[in-house]
């Protein structure tokens, strides 16, 4: 229910500071009308608002309504009081549908924000009305919406509440003044439900903030209507993937993407409300990334330790990453950070380990080698006329000073054939063409039959792998070169601009206006014929006014969506031209690489 457009005391035709005796009154000549099937208008009706359905049952509802004290205080708060000859001659022009006259009228008596004696009604009627025309022209708007609060909240806080509540129930009657405070924001929650993150509607986040006025602990009220499901989500799921985790580490990866999947949303959801900057916030959000990065550390530690296959290396990095992405906290954040360095570190585990040890086996025959050699030469020096040394049987010892089959068990200990696709992956150009060299020197070692069982070294391809890499790349390219940065904002703002080009703005007042040109046009007992033409004149003069404004409204709109368009446009192609030039940069370097490797 809408509390000013559905109010008991519009449905009832009273002011929000009626007596009590002015009410029977009222009811008693509504029950009369309504019970014969007789339509009842009121002067202060306000037909901008909607149509108003009075019959025996609505008009008992609403009376019910207001029996008590503390809703009438409550309904008042979102009705209008008369309480002079300001308020008088802002609701005769309300009266009318002259809505801007209206609101410049309570305007003038609100000096430096402050709630006096003498303005407190002025202030809630003009909040009143804000809120009550926030979905004029068929969207919300969040400014009058805000302003509404704000006003409205000025009054409930000022030392002059008081005067309000005895202006709509007397002076011998108190209230608690913090139920009233939770009773408006509850209403205020059923008046913007429909509307609530909804195309141009209100987002929760602006909700929240048009109570940043009021005190805290209603603040925490409001929030805690939207953020204490969403928490309580992201807790559970924090807790279950705890106690996974420590049932079986080694699927600890797949827990860790589970909580991020399952509080991914949640936690943008309370951004947006809260902010990065509220510790509420931070604290849930980087506890989600603690369980997440304890995920990626535990399923890491738990895979490494039984040497397992399934390149658990980067997926603990892939989790690192998603915790990254979720911490708030620079202690968070840094952690997280610490873990990604150390996974960097282990990420070339292997082929440091394979080159380590292939350059080991190198160096000892390099060593022998010489030694042999340097003992031949020795040897030389002694020979005799018509003696010689035999290069053949030399060479066999430099070949035999290694036990290579020992090498060969080391190398299927130290660099097994599942190590080789780890290896392939790494990025490091450089350590990968020394990988190669290295290699080359072992087979060209090698007798056939040894050969035969360490051939999976030779698998790697260079080449093939960056080739991969530089198609992927030059695809991206492609992809940046097709779709153009910010489409679908532009596409939006597209949509918005047929939307105002097809609004008829100010609609209810030139409705309105209209209405009363047709009551002017209509028989009128003791009305002259040249007073009707004048009103008539006068009437029509209003309509071509608002039908002006209507049109101006909207060539003003247009023109700033327009430009708006033109500025997404322009963002989009440099935006665009960066990307591709960044892209291209990398389609570039690899082509370098490409042939670095084939030389």
């Amino acid at each position: 229910m809408n509390a000013v457009i559905n109010n008991p005391y519009r449905t009832l035709g009273l002011f929000g500071n009626s007596r009590e005796k002015e009410l029977q009154r009222q009811l008693s000549k509504l029950k009369a009308y309504t019970s014969t099937g007789k339509e009842v208008c009121f002067d202060y009706d306000f037909p901008f608002f909607g149509n108003i359905v009075r019959n025996p049952e609505r008009v008992q509802e609403a009376a019910s309504k207001i029996e008590q004290s503390k809703n009438k205080v409550h309904f008042a708060l979102f009705w209008f009081l008369n309480s002079g000859h300001l308020d008088e001659a802002a609701l005769n022009n309300l009266k009318e549908g002259h809505i801007e006259k209206a609101t410049e009228i309570w305007e003038k008596t609100i000096k430096d924000d402050v709630v006096t004696a003498k303005n407190f009604s002025s202030i809630s009627n003009l909040s009143t009305l804000q809120l009550g025309i926030v979905t004029f022209n068929g969207s919300f708007d969040p400014g009058k919406f805000t302003y509404s609060i704000e006003l409205k909240g000025k009054l409930l806080l000022s030392d002059v509440f008081n005067s309000f509540v005895s202006t709509v129930i007397g002076e011998s009657i108190t209230i608690n003044n913090d139920a009233v405070l939770k009773e408006f924001a509850d209403e205020i929650l059923q008046i913007v439900k429909p509307y609530l993150n909804k195309s141009n509607g209100l987002k929760t986040s602006q909700l929240i903030n048009a109570f940043n006025s009021f005190p805290n602990e209603i603040r925490q009220y409001v929030s805690n209507k939207f953020t204490d499901r969403p928490l309580s989500n992201i807790e559970n799921q924090i807790e279950k993937t705890k106690q996974k985790r420590g049932e079986s580490p080694r699927n600890a990866e797949q827990y860790g993407e589970e909580l991020y999947k399952n509080a991914k949303e949640d936690l943008v959801f309370l951004k947006n409300t809260w902010g990065t900057n509220n510790i509420q916030y931070q604290m849930i959000a980087d506890k989600a990334a603690n369980e997440i990065l304890q995920c990626s550390i535990d399923f890491f530690n738990k895979n490494q330790d039984i040497d397992a296959d399934n390149n658990y290396h980067e997926k603990a990095m892939k989790l690192a990453k998603l915790a990254n992405e979720i911490a708030v906290s620079s202690r968070a954040k840094d952690r997280i950070k610490e873990n990604i360095n150390t996974l960097e570190e282990m990420k070339d585990r292997e082929i440091l380990q394979a080159i380590a040890l292939l350059q080991s086996v190198k160096d000892a025959y390099e060593t022998n080698k010489a030694q042999v050699n340097a003992q031949v030469r020795v040897q030389e020096r002694s020979l005799r006329f018509g003696q010689f040394i035999d290069w053949g049987k030399v060479e066999e010892v430099i070949e035999n000073s290694i036990n290579w089959n020992n090498v060969i068990d080391l190398i299927k200990q130290v660099i097994p054939q599942r190590a080789i696709d780890k290896i392939s992956k790494c990025k490091n150009v450089g350590k990968i063409k020394e990988y190669r060299i290295l290699v080359n020197f072992l087979m060209s070692r090698l007798k056939s039959f040894l050969k035969v069982k360490v051939e999976y070294l030779n698998q790697l391809t260079v080449i093939e792998k960056i080739e991969q890499d530089l198609k992927n790349e030059e695809q991206k390219l492609e992809s940046i070169k097709r779709t153009p940065p910010f489409s679908s904002e532009i596409k939006s703002a597209e949509s918005q601009l047929a939307n105002i080009k097809n609004t008829i703005f100010y609609s209810s007042e030139i409705n309105n206006a209209n209405y009363r040109m047709n009551e002017i046009q209509g028989f009128h007992l003791f009305r002259s014929r040249t007073e009707r033409e004048r009103q008539i004149t006068e009437q029509q003069k209003i309509i071509s006014d608002l039908q002006k404004k209507s049109n101006a409204e909207k060539q003003r709109q247009t023109v700033e969506q327009e430009q708006k368009i033109y500025a997404l446009r322009q963002k989009s192609a440099t935006e665009q031209q960066r990307q591709i030039l960044n892209q291209q940069k990398i389609v570039d370097n690899l082509k370098i690489q490409y042939q670095d490797a084939k030389k």
